[in-house]
């Protein structure tokens, strides 16, 4: 039988290999962001041009191409250009696995915080 010591000790063993911990504090400060944590939001249901990404959250275009460069930078979207448009998906699966765990641990059907 596994002691509550051994739990803490693996737990602990989790972040102790820096580049994994590394790894997920860049995560976390992506998503520490109001702007994009409701981008990955809105990419979670679907592709989205620039423009109904702005629509949806209501930032200027400048901080919005921010958001996206940095996004796409940490490899969580990636962008198709169609005609003069370029859709915006996430490619991360990990991304997608961590909002809906964020979802269901914070928020109700409603959108009130539990």
């Amino acid at each position: 039988m596994t002691t509550r010591e051994d739990k803490i000790t693996q737990n602990i063993a989790l972040f102790q290999d820096e580049a994994s911990c590394i790894k997920v504090l860049n995560m976390l400060s992506l998503l520490s962001n109001k702007a994009r944590l409701q981008t990955l939001c809105l990419l979670k249901e679907g592709e989205y041009n620039v423009t109904e990404m702005i629509q949806a959250i209501g930032c200027k275009p400048s901080i919005m191409s921010q958001h996206i460069k940095l996004l796409s930078l940490a490899g969580y979207i990636k962008g198709r250009r169609q005609e003069k448009n370029i859709y915006y998906s996430i490619v991360d699966t990990k991304i997608v696995n961590l909002l809906n765990f964020l979802q269901v641990q914070y928020i109700k059907g409603n959108g009130e915080e539990i």
